[in-house]
């Protein structure tokens, strides 16, 4: 294995952090957006059911 200078340990930590970051804030809206769909369907249904 080649040594690698600490500049290069710093920027490859720095990626991978920021890689992990923006992973972890995607998961995240993800999930919110599908909780708020599901939420609004679950709405609708209950107004779909208070008019039958």
């Amino acid at each position: 294995m080649p040594q690698m200078s600490p500049m290069m340990w710093n920027f490859l930590l720095m990626l991978t952090s920021m890689t992990i970051m923006l992973i972890m804030t995607n998961i995240y809206f993800m999930t919110e957006m599908t909780m708020e769909k599901s939420k609004k369907m679950i709405k609708n249904k209950k107004k779909l059911n208070w008019k039958w």
